[in-house]
């Protein structure tokens, strides 16, 4: 009878133990992904880059809305607003690695180039948290109401933190921890580009009010200094630079832009329905649709589009994970 009580709560031990600790489908290292957070689904859906072919779908039945990568692709970070921390998964195990437990209010992320910190936008706190990878809070910096872009430099020692609600983009000296300048950009500013080389910082946004953003905002990254606006109607959200050209998605008109390295309009598409990320690999722009729950492939030279994958409900964000050999 005793063996027989032991057995029984081993049993409860282990369910529970499985239950704290939920393990998804892996995904292999060697493999070449697109990740896409559905939103709405509350799922995490991975693509095979290549055909489109399903690998796995995470069921995490959760509020998150938002995540991050890490550096090296291997760790897979979720946020949400309204969750009590941030969750940490293993890509090629499936497993959850443990949650920060750094409060609500997150709304963005972005990881050091070197991997050694995460910075997280705060918007309970209004300020930019600097947390190890061992998951400690190293600094909190006060910013804007709702930090929901961030950016860091190739050379790891800025931060970009552009506020949606304040107008502001506030520069953050990263190795000093602290907010060195800040500048004014448009209200709900929201997506950015860093182009280090011509020394220029690209800001779309939804615009406020009755007014809808229809221009990029090009500032100067040394002096915050406005340079010019761009023609990108409506509501430029998400930018990528290849080799190439710089893309800019308009998610209020379905439309993705081509632009040369100087910022000359090169051509346009129609693509998705409320578009509103963007990612680049292979010769290709992977665009997620949120009303049509897919992902669009398009053709970076012609912007023809090549293919239409199907994600989990609101696909709202995306990333490239190119396989390791």
């Amino acid at each position: 009878m005793k063996r027989a009580s032991v057995w029984m709560l081993l049993c409860c031990f282990f369910l529970l133990s499985g239950c704290a600790n939920p393990s998804f489908p892996p995904v292999a290292d060697s493999l070449s992904v697109v990740i896409s957070l559905d939103v709405k689904a509350e799922t995490v859906t991975f693509l095979n880059a290549e055909n489109g072919g399903k690998i796995a779908r995470w069921n995490i039945n959760e509020p998150f809305q938002g995540g991050a990568l890490s550096s090296d692709g291997r760790t897979l970070l979720l946020y949400g607003r309204d969750l009590d921390g941030v969750y940490r998964y293993d890509l090629a195990t499936g497993k959850l690695l443990g949650e920060w437990k750094i409060g609500s209010g997150i709304v963005s992320a972005a990881p050091s180039p070197d991997g050694r910190t995460w910075f997280f936008g705060d918007s309970t706190h209004h300020a930019v948290r600097v947390v190890s990878r061992d998951g400690k809070e190293i600094a909190r910096l006060s910013v804007g109401r709702s930090p929901m872009t961030l950016l860091v430099n190739r050379q790891e020692t800025e931060l970009y933190a552009i506020d949606f609600q304040d107008g502001r983009a506030f520069v953050i000296d990263t190795s000093r921890l602290r907010v060195i300048r800040s500048f004014s950009v448009p209200k709900m500013a929201l997506g950015g580009l860093m182009r280090e080389r011509q020394g220029e910082l690209w800001v779309g946004g939804h615009g406020s009010g009755n007014k809808v953003e229809k221009n990029i905002h090009v500032y100067s990254l040394r002096a915050g200094r406005l340079l010019r606006t761009i023609a990108a109607p409506v509501m430029p959200v998400d930018f990528v630079e290849t080799g190439r050209c710089v893309f800019v998605l308009s998610h209020g008109s379905n439309t993705v832009y081509q632009f040369s390295k100087e910022g000359k309009k090169l051509a346009s598409a129609s693509v998705g329905a409320n578009p509103f990320a963007m990612k680049a690999a292979f010769g290709r722009l992977y665009i997620a649709s949120y009303d049509s729950d897919e992902i669009i492939v398009v053709d970076e030279a012609t912007l023809r589009p090549l293919a239409r994958w199907k994600t989990g409900d609101g696909p709202l964000q995306l990333f490239i994970r190119e396989g390791r050999t």
